[in-house]
């Protein structure tokens, strides 16, 4: 039976399901997030509030599945005057339903508000050097790298990844 994704924006009933994606995709692709487990304490008060933070520069964005939230992305503005044309986004999708365009999904979403927004003129990401999968999504979305710091992740002694910063104008 092939599931069909609906992307939609996040509500705060959604909080619950929220905070147990992103435990899902910690748990699964550490080595992609800036967040370990370990590290991740949100409470759902806390994920309501941050869901309510996006409403006046931003959005949140889900990935369901029959009310099965399975991917997700949040973009916000700046509120600096000097950089308030453009934000910053971050994605996440369950390793089960990677590679079946819910990603893209995503982004096309992402688009669409920020045409319909109106403020928007630049979105911008950074990506761990060693998520070949997004940064090969990203390149075909439209985005191009602008920077790149230098072992910017340790994972360990001697373990280190870089940081692209990518960029898209829309």
């Amino acid at each position: 039976m092939d599931q069909k994704v609906v992307i939609r924006h996040a509500k705060e009933q959604d909080a619950e399901g929220l905070r147990n994606h992103v435990k899902q995709v910690l748990t699964e692709n550490s080595d992609k997030m800036g967040t370990s487990l370990s590290e991740f304490k949100v409470t759902i008060d806390e994920e309501r509030e941050w869901i309510r933070s996006h409403e006046e520069r931003g959005v949140v964005l889900v990935a369901v599945i029959e009310d099965h939230i399975i991917g997700m992305l949040n973009f916000r503005l700046s509120s600096l005057k000097k950089f308030s044309h453009q934000g910053l986004f971050g994605m996440s999708v369950q390793e089960g339903y990677t590679n079946q365009g819910t990603g893209r999904k995503l982004l096309e979403s992402l688009f669409d508000w920020a045409k319909q927004d109106g403020r928007v003129e630049k979105i911008s990401l950074e990506v761990f050097a060693n998520n070949e999968r997004a940064i090969h999504l990203y390149g075909d979305m439209g985005f191009n790298e602008e920077g790149r710091k230098l072992k910017h992740v340790r994972f360990g002694p001697d373990h280190y990844e870089d940081e692209l910063i990518m960029g898209k104008f829309i």
